[in-house]
C-alpha cells in the first residue's frame, strides 16, 4: 500500500466509547461464543490464507424503459492485479479508538448510489467498518466485534473492509481519506495505515508483537458506483478471539456479499464473516448489476421494390410497405432514411435507391436493415409534333442532292442520348420521293422511331417554283414580262435539254440586263436559283456579270 505523503491534517469530533482491557476481552470472548460453531473458529494454527477465490461472473438484468433499471444487487469479482491507489492526503485527528467519525466530516465530493440508495458522505468506523446513514443509536461505540452478514441486527448498510476489534489510537496516522480526480470518473479512497489490533498489551508507541495489523483502502468510483477493497495486510492474533468480517451489506440486513478463503485443515471454502483469517496483496471489487437493457431489436426490412416510372415523368411513387421490427421490451422506434435524402413518401427518381431502416428501442439500442427501390425508365423518347415528317430540297444535280435532316426535336422523361437517321443526315439523295427512318435513343435504352418523305425536287419542278417566286415580286411589266418568259419557255422544254438551257441562260441574262429595277438581293437571289437549274439540267455554266443596280437592296 503507498506510504501516505501530503498530508492535510484534518481536526474531527469523533463518537467514541472508552473500554477497559476486561470489557473488550469480555467483547470479543461474546462475540467468538456467536459464532454457532467451531468451524468459524479454528483452526487455531496455521490461520486461513487466501488462496484465490475463483471470480464471480458479471451478473446482468434486463429492465426495459430506457437507461440503467432498477437496483437488484451486486457481483463479486477477485482481481488478479494488486493495484491500490496512491495513499490519501486527508489525515482526520484525533482518531478513536472505538467509536465514529461522523459522515458530517467524511463528504465523498460526488454522488455514489449504494445498495439502490444515494449517499454523498459517509460514517467511518474505528473498527474496520463504512456506514452509509444514520449511525444506530446502539452503535456508538463502533461495533468492536465482528458480525454476521447478512443479518437484520446492527450495524446494517456498511461496508466491512476489515470489522474487527482495531486500535487506531496506538499508532500515529492510523487514517487517511481523499477524493481525487474529475467528474464524472472520481475515486473516494479511505485508508487504514498500519492499524494494529486490539490487545491488552498494547501502548502508544509500543505495539505488542501479539498484535494483528491492518493495512488496507476501500476505493468507491463515481459512475460506476464500484466498491473496491484492496488489502495490503490484514491478521489478527490466531490465539486472541478477534474474528474478522469482510463484505457489504444492504439497509435492511438480509443481503450481503462477500468473497471466500480457503480453510486448509477443515478443506473447505469459508466465506468471510466472522471467521479468522489473513489478507496479503489481494483485491476484491462489489460491481452493481447491470440493470441496462443491452439487447439489440431485430428489424426485417419489406422485399426490395421495382417500378416503372409514372408517365412522362423521370421518377415514380412507390408504396414500400413496413418493416417488422421486435425487441425483448415492448418499446421500439423505427426510423427511415433515404440514400437521397428524401421524404420516404416523396416520388423515387429512375434509378436505385437505398433505404435505411433502424429500429431503436428505449435504452438507445439499435439495429439497421437496408430496403432497394428500383424505379426503371419504360418511357421511349417521344417526336414533337411540330417535327414535320415531309423533308424537301432542289436537287443540286441531274441524279439528285446532299440533304440534311435538322430540327429533329425530341422529348424525353429523363433525357435523349441519341438521334441516328438510315440514311444518316447529309447523304445523297436521288431525284425525287424516298424515305429515311430516325431513331431516338435515351440512357435506358427504349427508343422511338419517325419515318420522313424525303422529296428532291428536279429542274422541271424547280423552274415552276421560280417563275411563281418572280410574279411574286411585283416587278414592273416591262421587267417582268421578258424575265418570265425565258423561264415559261424552259418549264415547257425541260424535256428537251439544249432548249432549256439556252432558255435558262437567256433568263440569267434577261435579269442582268434589267437589274436596275429589282433589288439588288433579289437579283443574286434569282441568279443562284437559274445556276443551280442549269447544274441539275446538266448545262453549262451562264455569264454571271451583272451591272451595278441603281434601285438599292433589299432590306
Amino acid at each position: 500500500m503507498p506510504t501516505p505523503d501530503g498530508t492535510v491534517r484534518v481536526q474531527v469530533h469523533p463518537i467514541e466509547v472508552i473500554y477497559t482491557a476486561a470489557q473488550k476481552d469480555s467483547i470479543a470472548a461474546a462475540g467468538a461464543a456467536d459464532a454457532g460453531s467451531l468451524s468459524r473458529m479454528v483452526p487455531i494454527e496455521p490461520v486461513m490464507n487466501v488462496v484465490g477465490a475463483p471470480a464471480s461472473a458479471a451478473a446482468s438484468a434486463t429492465v426495459c424503459g430506457g437507461g440503467a433499471g432498477a437496483f437488484v444487487g451486486y457481483t463479486k469479482s477477485h482481481l488478479e492485479s494488486f493495484a491500490p491507489e496512491a495513499a490519501p492526503s486527508v489525515a482526520p485527528y484525533p482518531v478513536p479508538d472505538d467509536g465514529w467519525i461522523r459522515d458530517s466530516e467524511v463528504p465523498l465530493g460526488f454522488s455514489f448510489n449504494f445498495q439502490g440508495q444515494t449517499y454523498d458522505k459517509v460514517n467511518v468506523s474505528s473498527n474496520g467498518l463504512l456506514l452509509f446513514g444514520a449511525i444506530p443509536a446502539t452503535g456508538g461505540d463502533g461495533y468492536p466485534s465482528a458480525g454476521f452478514i447478512a443479518s437484520v441486527l446492527n450495524p446494517n448498510n456498511i461496508i466491512a473492509l476489515a470489522w474487527t476489534d482495531w486500535q487506531p489510537n496506538m499508532v500515529a496516522d492510523p487514517l487517511r481519506w481523499e477524493t481525487r480526480g474529475t467528474a464524472p470518473n472520481r475515486k473516494f479512497i479511505i485508508q487504514f495505515n498500519n492499524v494494529p489490533e486490539y490487545n491488552s498489551g498494547n501502548r502508544l508507541g509500543a505495539i505488542s508483537p501479539l498484535a494483528g495489523r491492518l493495512t488496507a483502502q476501500v476505493v468507491l468510483s463515481e459512475g460506476s458506483n464500484d466498491i473496491t477493497i484492496y488489502t495490503n495486510e490484514m491478521s489478527t492474533n490466531p490465539r486472541g478471539l478477534h474474528t474478522v468480517t469482510q463484505g457489504i451489506e444492504n439497509t435492511a440486513g438480509t443481503v450481503a456479499n462477500y468473497d471466500s478463503v480457503f480453510n486448509s485443515v477443515l478443506n473447505i471454502q469459508q466465506a468471510r464473516v466472522k471467521i479468522m483469517f489473513i489478507l496479503q496483496n489481494e483485491a476484491v471489487r462489489f460491481s452493481q448489476i447491470s440493470t441496462r437493457d443491452a439487447e439489440n431489436p431485430t428489424i426485417t426490412a419489406p422485399g426490395d421494390v421495382t417500378a416503372g416510372n409514372d408517365p412522362g415523368l423521370a421518377s415514380a411513387v412507390v408504396v414500400t410497405g413496413s418493416p417488422a421490427a421486435n425487441d425483448n421490451c415492448v418499446e421500439v422506434t423505427v426510423t427511415s432514411t433515404r440514400s437521397d435524402g428524401k421524404a420516404i413518401d416523396a416520388p423515387y427518381p429512375i434509378g436505385v435507391t437505398t433505404i435505411t431502416l433502424t429500429a431503436t428501442d428505449a435504452a438507445g439500442n439499435s439495429a439497421s436493415a437496408s430496403q432497394t427501390v428500383t424505379v426503371v425508365d419504360i418511357d421511349p423518347p417521344v417526336w414533337d409534333p411540330t417535327v414535320s415528317s415531309v423533308r424537301q430540297a432542289n436537287a443540286t444535280s441531274p441524279t439528285g442532292a446532299n440533304v440534311t435532316l435538322d430540327n429533329l426535336v425530341v422529348k424525353d422523361n429523363v433525357a435523349v442520348t441519341s438521334v441516328s437517321c438510315v440514311p444518316e443526315s447529309g447523304s445523297f439523295f436521288p431525284v425525287g420521293n424516298s424515305d429515311a427512318l430516325c431513331t431516338a435513343s435515351d440512357a435506358a435504352g427504349k427508343s422511338s422511331s419517325k419515318l420522313f418523305m424525303v422529296i428532291v425536287v428536279n429542274a422541271h419542278d424547280q423552274i415552276g417554283a421560280l417563275i411563281e417566286r418572280v410574279e411574286g415580286l411585283n416587278l414592273p411589266d416591262g421587267t417582268a414580262e421578258p424575265i418570265v418568259n425565258q423561264l415559261l419557255t424552259a418549264y415547257d422544254q425541260t424535256a428537251d435539254g439544249s432548249s432549256a438551257c439556252k432558255k435558262v441562260s437567256d433568263f440569267m441574262t434577261m435579269v442582268q440586263k434589267k437589274n436596275s429595277n429589282i433589288l439588288s438581293g433579289d437579283v443574286t437571289y434569282l441568279l443562284s436559283e437559274g445556276s443551280r437549274i442549269l447544274s441539275v439540267m446538266g448545262c453549262p455554266p451562264a455569264p454571271t456579270s451583272v451591272r451595278p443596280t441603281v434601285r438599292g437592296t433589299t432590306p
